[in-house]
């Protein structure tokens, strides 16, 4: 089994201190987050992830493409929505050269915030009619597109986060459609994460065109039950980053090994369950204190290596 992460990590700011820092200060060339995605992978690879992130530590999830497509203002919308240039990839070349000197062997997945949780975290003012018009869902999946465009040949998988999508607010057929917008003809793994209760919309997750649906499962045991019925490779969440408490290795082990057994009586996965889970924690882990979250994902690594899958 592979372990992964669903993406964000807590933020670590340097200031410039060298002379040379300090001149590329002065010329706008000094990047304050250079140093909090070197901490971010460098974590990683130390807890022993398999498919790591950059991080994501220039802002919240939705601010972060907001900021970088034409259309909006902050959080704002004000015109039709479009791509201006690659929102992350340059992160995630950074983060795959820091990667690369440490481990060849990691992987750096890239991220990106799904379009219908984009619209439903803004505010329209102008050119659509609210957070729900289909046409702004789709305008955003458009640009998207253009992004995964971008990373498609750096990166083995790319996520698609939609949690918005365990709320019922949105219809599920202009959410699948905008998905598949996204990832039709490109040449790379998709998964798409949804924490929440997802319990009840499962038969609704497996028509999406992606190969890894990816849920919490430490911080709500009710999601087990999809697991007789997931059509897909499992993202397994196994560590609760809603609490700043560190899971013992054997809590872990014990929750993997719950839902392994309930995989085994899977259909579509049980003949390669190593090969169909990722393991992971619930969500992002930004907000948590990093000791925390690098003892998470310490004993999430422990744990999986010590889970006997037959």
């Amino acid at each position: 089994m592979k372990t992964t992460v669903v993406g964000s990590y807590p933020v670590v700011l340097k200031k410039e201190k060298s002379f040379i820092d300090k001149i590329k200060s002065i010329f706008g060339l000094y990047d304050e987050y250079h140093y909090a995605i070197e901490r971010a992978v460098l974590d990683q690879i130390k807890a022993g992830i398999d498919v790591i992130s950059d991080g994501q530590v220039r802002g919240d999830m939705v601010e972060i493409f907001t900021k970088g497509m034409y259309g909006f203002d902050g959080k704002k919308v004000i015109g039709k929505i479009e791509f201006i240039k690659p929102i992350t990839l340059k992160d995630i070349l950074y983060a795959k050269k820091i990667a690369k000197s440490q481990n060849p062997k990691v992987e750096v997945k890239g991220i990106i915030t799904g379009p219908c949780t984009i619209a439903s975290s803004v505010r329209v003012e102008n050119f659509y009619s609210d957070n729900r018009d289909e046409n702004l869902v789709y305008d955003i999946a458009k640009a998207l597109r253009k992004e995964v465009e971008a990373l498609k040949d750096h990166v083995p998988i790319i996520q698609i986060d939609e949690p918005i999508l365990s709320t019922g607010l949105y219809d599920f057929e202009i959410a699948r459609r905008a998905v598949e917008m996204i990832v039709e003809g490109i040449d790379v793994e998709f998964a798409m994460h949804v924490c929440g209760n997802v319990y009840n919309i499962i038969e609704e997750l497996n028509k999406f065109p992606v190969s890894i649906l990816d849920h919490e499962f430490a911080s709500n045991k009710k999601n087990l039950d999809i697991l007789e019925n997931i059509e897909k490779k499992v993202g397994f969440g196994c560590v609760n980053t809603k609490i700043k408490k560190v899971e013992s290795v054997d809590e872990i082990k014990g929750l993997i090994e719950e839902g392994l057994e309930i995989l085994k009586n899977n259909s579509h996965l049980n003949k390669n369950l190593g090969e169909s889970i990722y393991i992971d924690p619930d969500c992002g882990m930004r907000l948590l204190p990093i000791d925390v979250a690098f003892g998470k994902l310490k004993n999430m690594v422990e744990a999986s290596k010590e889970v006997k899958i037959n």
